[in-house]
C-alpha cells in the first residue's frame, strides 16, 4: 500500500514542475482492494502519504494518471494498484488512432471539455467510445445501468470531496462493498463487477483522453473488453482526489453483469499478463482475432467468386 501511494505522489510532483509556489504539497492517495485502507482526514496529506518541501500545484495545465483497475467475483477480488500518466498526445487524434481509441472518432462530444453541468455529455461520451472499442474487438455493447450509476457517482464524490485516489475509500470500503447496497449484485450467484478509475486536468480532461489513457493501461485496457460485463456504470465529478493539485475531473466506470461471469479472468498487471494467465485482454484479443479472420475469409471469397464472373 504504502508503495503505491509513494508512487503516486512522486507522479504527481514531478508532473506538473513548471506551476510549483510557495506552499506545502500533500500526497495523492492509492491502493488495492481487501479494505485495508486508513480513514483519511482532509484537507492534510493523504493515508501514510508523507508531506515534502514544494507547493500547491495548480492543475490548469495538461495533466492526467490513470488507475487503479479492479475486478471481483463471487469467488475472488482482484485490484491493481498501480497508476500511470496519460500520455501528454492523448487528446490528438492521430495518437488516438496509433493507440487504439479510433473507433470512438463518430462519437459526439468526445473532445468537450469538463464543466458544471456537462457530465452527462461527458458520461455519454465516455460510454460511446468504451462501446466502440467493444465494437471493434468484436464484442457486445454495454448497457447504462442506473445501480452502477449511483455507485460510480458516489464513489467519484467521495474521490473528489475525501481526497483518495484507490478502490477503497477511506472508511475501508472496496467496489463490492459500494456496488452491493444498490440491489445490483446479487446474493448468490455468478456475478462479476469491475471498476476503472481516472483524473485529469486541461486537455487530458476529455472524455477522449480518459478512454486514451485506459486503453493504453493493461488492467484498464482489459476491463473494458472484458466479454463477460453486459452493464456500465459511469460518474464524472468535477475537482482533483489530491490536495495537492486542484481542477480537473475525476472519472469512474463501474463495471458489471449479474450472471455469467467468468471466474478465470484475470486483470493483467501494468507491463502485461505473465505466461499462461488467462486475461479479459487476451480473450477479447481473440476474438478480434476471430472476427478480423472470417472478414479476410469473406473478402476472398467475393474477389475470387468476382473473377469467375
Amino acid at each position: 500500500m504504502e508503495g503505491s501511494e509513494h508512487r503516486i505522489h512522486t507522479l504527481i510532483r514531478t508532473a506538473l514542475p513548471t506551476l510549483v509556489l510557495a506552499g506545502v504539497v500533500a500526497g495523492v492517495g492509492c491502493g488495492g482492494g481487501g479494505g485495508n485502507t486508513t480513514a483519511a482526514t482532509p484537507p492534510s496529506a493523504l493515508k501514510h502519504a508523507a508531506a515534502s518541501q514544494g507547493g500547491v500545484v495548480s492543475a490548469e495545465g495538461t495533466e492526467g494518471l490513470v488507475g487503479p483497475a479492479g475486478r471481483a467475483t463471487a469467488e475472488s477480488q482482484q485490484f491493481e494498484d498501480r497508476t500511470g500518466k496519460i500520455s501528454p498526445k492523448a487528446n490528438t487524434e492521430t495518437n488516438a488512432q496509433r493507440h487504439g481509441v479510433a473507433a470512438g472518432a463518430a462519437c459526439d462530444n468526445s473532445g468537450i471539455d469538463p464543466a458544471d453541468g456537462n457530465e452527462d455529455q461527458l458520461n455519454a461520451a465516455i460510454l460511446c467510445l468504451v462501446n466502440a472499442e467493444r465494437a471493434d474487438a468484436g464484442l457486445p455493447a454495454l448497457t447504462q445501468n442506473a445501480q452502477l450509476d449511483r455507485a460510480a457517482v458516489g464513489m467519484a464524490q467521495r474521490m473528489v470531496t475525501e481526497h483518495f485516489f484507490s478502490h477503497d475509500t477511506p472508511d475501508g470500503k472496496n467496489v463490492v462493498d459500494r456496488i452491493k447496497p444498490t440491489g445490483y449484485i446479487p446474493n448468490s450467484g455468478d456475478w462479476v463487477v469491475g471498476e476503472n478509475l481516472a483524473w485529469g486536468s486541461g486537455a487530458l480532461s476529455t472524455p477522449q483522453a480518459i478512454v486514451n489513457g485506459w486503453m493504453n493501461s493493461a488492467g484498464h485496457k482489459a476491463n473494458i473488453l472484458a466479454p463477460d460485463y453486459k452493464d456500465i456504470g459511469l460518474a464524472a465529478a468535477m475537482g482533483s482526489p489530491s490536495t495537492s493539485v486542484s481542477g480537473g475531473t475525476v472519472y469512474v466506470n463501474d463495471f458489471g453483469a449479474k450472471a455469467g461471469a467468468d471466474p478465470k479472468l484475470k486483470l493483467p498487471p501494468e507491463g502485461g499478463s505473465g505466461a499462461g494467465t488467462s486475461t479479459a485482454a487476451a480473450a477479447a484479443a481473440g476474438t478480434k482475432a476471430a472476427t478480423t479472420k472470417k472478414a479476410k475469409a469473406r473478402r476472398h471469397r467475393r474477389r475470387r467468386h468476382h473473377r469467375r464472373h
